[in-house]
């Protein structure tokens, strides 16, 4: 897919790299817009939006009133941490 630009100066990776806000409500609406009019542009972009919405929706239904053992969630917040020291590098 390489970095590819579209109208609106929204490249591939930047989209991707958001994706997850983008599905949860968590962007301005700017941002929103911006990520919604690539997708129009792109189809290797909304394929993937597609299935990651998709994973969104299978994890939601089987996971619906059931919480996470505490050793998952703490597992999932080291990794977060980790990941956001790396990029913050």
């Amino acid at each position: 897919m390489g970095h590819e630009t579209h109208e609106g100066h929204t490249d591939c990776s930047e989209v991707l790299h958001h994706i997850y806000e983008y599905l949860d409500g968590e962007m301005s609406p700017a941002d929103v817009k911006r990520v919604a009019t690539h997708l129009a542009e792109c189809r290797p972009c909304l394929a993937e939006h597609d299935l990651d919405a998709a994973v969104k929706q299978v994890v939601k239904r089987s996971c619906h009133d059931e919480a996470a053992p505490a050793a998952v969630r703490m597992q999932i917040v080291r990794r977060i941490t980790m990941v956001r020291l790396e990029t913050d590098d």
